[in-house]
């Protein structure tokens, strides 16, 4: 088996990162977002996150916080976030 070590946070910079055979991916995000609620679990990498949820709910999420979300929402950078995202 072959063992490699992953930059994430210097790659998702640059674009998605994906993982392969797993439901885990990491980018930037520069502007809003719209999300149906599948049981995403968010942790912010760097840089600030409002959640934006139904019913005028909100998480605001900063560099190493992370929150798992069931419901529909909007990612809305507050500067520019970079994600790591599983579900």
């Amino acid at each position: 088996m072959q063992s490699f070590k992953l930059h994430l946070l210097r790659l998702a910079r640059e674009g998605v990162v994906e993982v392969p055979g797993l439901p885990v991916r990491a980018y930037a995000l520069r502007e809003e977002e719209a999300r149906s609620g599948q049981g995403v679990f968010y942790v912010v990498l760097e840089g600030e996150l409002v959640i934006d949820l139904p019913e005028g709910r909100y998480l605001h999420l900063k560099r190493g916080e992370g929150a798992k979300v069931s419901e529909p929402h909007r990612l809305l950078p507050v500067e520019k976030a970079v994600l790591l995202q599983v579900g």
